[in-house]
């Protein structure tokens, strides 16, 4: 009688996919055990047993359900009702790949074993067709290391001469079925031949079988490497070889892994049953399947019971990643920022044999010993700076070694700015680096609000602390972070001080990060650099490279693209001619957006492509020789021909007024829209945006889908559009001011009709803002909506407009003010809000509109008292801000008829607001000292917790925090802004750094232990009765606060102190 085990103690689960392949799995099996009740909730069918020691549950995939989602379905029941299963073996046939350094023959065994590119499975047909090829996406995790342990151990008794393999195989001694002499001969034909036809291989030719040397023993080999899985059956011989290539080298094709390996631990065993072409049959099947079957018996008796009981259960390893990745999902991250993101998809990278040059210097740094830790790419724009980028990042992902991508790009919402760029590289770190996950998911643990906190903050900890800690065996030694377009960043501060940061880079020993980096060759760039070491950072100008070098190649990538269009249009093979390409490489003068542009506008001519390529050469002429002018003409050629000169004088002035609205929309917007949120926002119809735009897609990115965002291809139009001398003419160009003040106009009319008090109907007032859905707030507050919101003052400022008491600014504040601040607390930008109505008070002018002055100055006073509550509660602006607000706010009046009704009884407040502007939170001790920086824009704090703090003076915002382990308490800033003067030394503002070396050229005036010192000598002494409580220092003044309420002052002239 078969024994019957709980279900509890089954701990190892092996799955194949064909009934073949089940025979086999069965037969492994040193003992039967007998059938279990089925649970009504599973639809699998079982086998069990054990096998050495271990108990076993054996399931194959539903006849004709093959491939990786019936896989993955079948092991979701298995664990779901075989809850004590550790792990698992995927075990069956596949389809192997000839190579010349590994011989692999029918009936050879390949097990899945990770390198430092993959995880040992790769699903070669998940991701996106582009325009440069087929875009791999995702990683599939590695086998457990108790699996990975005992291949080790496999391997080992094999070179021992100690391998139980051919023991094990002999349990199929009467099966006939399962033997080699049944399966018929090993041949493999050359890739590029087809199978002639019927069920065997007959009919092939055999002259163009591969000769192969014949094996002395005809004993199975096992073969350890990556293992490509896929959705479909792999019956090309051509395409599994390129895929191969393309994946670094892989060792055999199947169906079923890739749905298992994120979501069932598990090693996959495949025994080679055919070369995965057109020659494929099934003679080889069954003995396949039996070494596949042998081989993880081998496994899996090499594994102790013991450490069995030690392992974590399948359910918990998933529920840990489960948890890693919500963890990970805590950090702010730009989709749009990696150089494979789906809107950057149709971009390209370089053609093969252009770009020779720098490509070469780019790899020879990455990849040899240069202790150089950047490399600076720069060059003015046009030059193709972002194509090599995106050609570097590409090279690196390929090979498994690009650590992560930020491409900047102004105007482009979370990729204009720095908010993101640490946090989105951490992301990408820790998906491309599976073992930093881990190390990374603790930093966010430990810092919860790491994302909030400084660009160094986030640096060290989410980047270079991770990294630290790896040991160098389960990576890489090496990876790249491209960085392209930092001078497209919105903040010159950020832009200095994120090389600086990158440089430290410089201090990892275990894994090396290179940092590629390219940019315009602007002066907060230059400035960043100049505060590295030449010895730290390469630098190579982009527009110095001969001209000859760069003409070779926009002519190579001309004659590609015209050739393509050629072919698209049924033109004869010769167009358009060498002659031809040569005067397009003349009119480019080194530019290549100007080659990308000319070969869109002509592809976009269709019927036309060839009269479209004659308008260029007629337009065009040699003389200007500048190369801004020709990209002047090309510009106005685009632009021209997207107006038909069949209409009538007063169509087109229609049409010329419809392109500026709409062009210079786009061109000064603070971040991208779609055309239907563009549309809403400008109130034209959806229709007219299309049609406007429909022959400019040499100059824009229209994508189909409409709820993507518009793009420029190239930030030189937008510099084109807004210079008047530029454009040649009123027809096209963009007053900026203006379109500034029509953008203004519209998100003040879109707000005015879109918000309102309670817009989420979340009802209670004390909801947390963290509480509600992204999808709620994104259907209540449409992009453009949100757009609006956090913009309207910067397009208002912009404009140069002026205001007035009761214009549609006043009116709108008066109106709408809450419901404003309502908004901007659930889309996450309070701050935002605080920053334009500072803007905005420092904007109205109080002589020529007392009335909106005095409303805007009470708004900023209303906003910073109550910025934490509504920040959190967004309906605490109708509950808490209101009846706490002095009697007098002109708010408060406002608004009374908002204050809920439900509050009987209402507290007495202050008559005004008082002194106090806003509160600033963050130290756990004394504070001991507190600087403003001279323009006013930041507070330095100084407490007894031993942290040093910055904030923005306008918001309250922290922005970054030194921890120390001594106790700073006096601090200033120098009079450039640059520097913090303590008595503990000197701080760099841009990074809270302590400096070592001497700054000569700082007056380090402070006070310490009752003493006036100067650059670390004691110059005065201070008498009890002087002695401050408070005290803050400018330039040569130094003042006093005492307890008694009296301040003196000091003042010191330059120079030498001595007596």
């Amino acid at each position: 009688m078969l024994r019957r085990l709980r279900r509890d103690e089954y701990t190892v689960g092996w799955i194949c996919a064909l009934p073949v392949e089940l025979a086999a799995a069965k037969v492994m099996l040193d003992e039967e055990y007998d059938h279990l009740e089925r649970d009504e909730n599973d639809e699998n069918l079982y086998s069990l047993g054990s096998i050495g020691g271990h108990n076993v549950v054996i399931v194959c995939l539903p006849a004709g359900r093959i491939g990786n989602n019936p896989a993955a379905a079948v092991a979701t029941q298995m664990r779901a009702t075989f809850k004590g299963i550790q792990f698992g073996l995927m075990v069956g046939i596949g389809g192997g790949v000839p190579n010349p350094e590994v011989d692999i023959r029918l009936g050879d065994v390949v097990v899945s074993q990770p390198d430092r590119i993959s995880g040992g499975v790769v699903q070669y047909d998940l991701g996106k067709t582009t325009p440069s090829g087929f875009d791999r996406m995702g990683s599939l995790n590695s086998p457990p290391q108790i699996l990975l342990g005992a291949v080790a151990k496999v391997q080992a008794s094999k070179l021992q001469g100690r391998s139980r393999l051919s023991e094990y195989f002999s349990q199929f001694s009467r099966m006939p079925k399962f033997q080699r002499d049944n399966a018929g001969p090993d041949v493999l034909f050359e890739a590029a031949y087809d199978h002639e036809g019927g069920q065997t291989c007959g009919l092939c030719k055999r002259e163009r079988e591969v000769d192969r040397q014949r094996r002395e023993s005809e004993e199975v080999v096992v073969h350890y490497g990556t293992i490509a899985s896929g959705n479909q059956v792999m019956r090309d011989g051509r395409t599994r070889d390129r895929v191969s290539r393309e994946l670094g080298g892989v060792l055999c094709f199947e169906m079923e892994a890739a749905g298992l390996m994120n979501s069932f631990p598990c090693l996959v065993i495949r025994g080679i049953c055919d070369y995965a072409d057109s020659h494929k049959n099934k003679t080889w099947q069954a003995f396949a399947a039996a070494t596949a079957a042998a081989c993880a018996k081998g496994v899996l008796s090499v594994i102790p019971t013991a450490e069995i009981d030690k392992s974590h259960t399948a359910d918990k390893i998933i529920k840990e990643k489960d948890v890693l990745d919500s963890i990970l999902n805590r950090l702010s991250y730009a989709e749009n920022a990696p150089f494979n993101s789906y809107a950057r998809q149709h971009e390209p990278t370089c053609l093969p044999d252009t770009r020779v040059d720098v490509l070469r210097e780019i790899h020879k740094w990455a990849d040899g010993q240069d202790k150089r830790c950047i490399f600076w790419l720069n060059g003015l724009a046009g030059t193709g700076k972002s194509t090599i980028a995106r050609t570097v990042a590409r090279t690196y992902s390929d090979h498994g070694r690009l650590g992560a991508s930020f491409f900047f790009l102004r105007g482009g919402g979370d990729i204009s700015h720095a908010g993101k760029f640490f946090t989105s590289i951490a992301v990408q770190l820790a998906r491309n680096v599976p073992a930093l996950s881990r190390h990374i998911c603790e930093a966010i643990t430990e810092r919860s609000d790491i994302a909030s906190q400084s660009l160094r903050d986030q640096w060290q900890q989410l980047v270079l602390r991770p990294l630290s800690k790896l040991d160098g065996s389960s990576c890489q030694s090496l990876y790249v972070l491209v960085v392209d377009a930092l001078d497209e960043c919105d903040d010159e501060n950020n832009i200095r001080i994120i090389p600086q940061l990158l440089a430290e880079a410089r201090s990892l020993e275990s894994v090396r990060l290179r940092v590629f980096l390219t940019s315009r060759p602007e002066i907060p760039i230059r400035y960043g650099f100049c505060q590295i070491p030449d010895t730290e950072h390469q630098d190579f100008v982009l527009h110095k490279i001969l001209p000859s070098i760069v003409d070779h190649d926009i002519s190579i990538f001309l004659a590609h693209n015209l050739r393509l269009i050629g072919q698209e249009r049924s033109l004869d093979a010769s167009w358009p001619g060498e002659e031809v390409i040569r005067y397009l490489v003349q009119l480019a003068s080194g530019l290549f957006i100007w080659a990308a542009t000319t070969c869109r506008f002509i592809r976009e001519g269709k019927r036309f492509v060839a009269k479209r390529l004659d308008t260029i050469l007629n337009s065009s002429g040699i003389a200007a020789t500048a190369p801004e002018k020709h990209l002047n003409e090309i510009y106005i050629t685009v632009l021209r021909h997207s107006v038909s000169e069949e209409y009538t004088d007063e169509e087109k002035e229609e049409l010329y007024y419809m392109l500026r609205q709409i062009l210079g929309s786009i061109a000064v917007l603070f971040s991208p829209l779609s055309i239907y949120s563009l549309s809403t926002l400008l109130r034209v119809t959806k229709e007219d945006v299309d049609q406007t735009l429909e022959d400019l897609q040499s100059v824009l990115d229209v994508p189909k889908d409409q709820t993507q965002p518009l793009r420029l291809h190239h930030p030189s139009f937008r510099d084109f559009l807004l210079n008047k001398d530029r454009c040649e003419g009123p027809h096209f160009w963009v007053d900026e001011k203006q379109a500034h003040q029509t953008l203004a106009d519209s998100c003040i009319q879109l707000m005015s009709t879109s918000l309102k008090q309670d817009i989420c109907s979340l009802n209670t007032p004390g909801v947390l803002v963290t509480n509600v859905a992204s999808s709620r707030v994104e259907q209540c507050l449409p992009l453009e909506v949100q757009y609006a919101c956090m913009y309207w003052v910067q397009h208002l400022q912009k404009s140069s407009a002026v205001l007035h008491d009761d214009d549609q600014v006043h009116q709108f504040l008066q109106n709408y003010l809450l419901y404003w601040l309502e908004a901007l607390s659930l889309i996450g930008k309070i701050s935002e809000g605080v920053h334009a109505i500072t803007s905005l008070e420092s904007y109205v002018l109080a002589n020529k509109s007392p009335n909106l002055h005095a409303f805007v100055y009470d708004a900023k006073r209303f906003v910073l008292y109550n910025r934490s509550v509504v920040e959190q509660a967004p309906l605490q602006t109708y509950c808490s801000a209101l009846i706490f607000a002095p009697e007098d706010s002109v708010v408060r009046k406002q608004f009374k008829n908002d204050i809920p009704t439900w509050i009987c009884k209402k507290p007495t407040v202050q008559a005004k607001w008082n002194a106090t502007l806003q509160t600033l939170e963050g130290h756990s001790d004394w504070v001991r000292s507190v600087a403003f920086s001279p323009d006013g824009k930041l507070v330095a704090s100084a407490s007894d917790d031993k942290t040093v703090r910055l904030w923005d003076a306008v918001t309250g915002a922290a922005l970054q925090m030194l921890e120390l382990s001594i106790m700073i308490r006096t601090l200033s800033f120098s009079t450039s802004g640059q520097y913090l003067i303590t008595d503990r030394g000197v701080l760099d503002v841009s990074s809270l750094q302590l400096l070592l070396d001497p700054l000569e050229e700082l007056r380090t005036l402070f006070v310490s232990n009752n003493w006036v010192a100067e650059e670390g000598a004691n110059i005065l002494w201070l008498p009890p009765d002087y002695r401050a409580t408070c005290v803050a220092v400018w330039g040569g003044m130094v003042v006093l606060g005492h307890s008694s309420g009296r301040i003196s002052f000091l003042e010191f002239e330059q120079g030498s102190k001595t007596i």
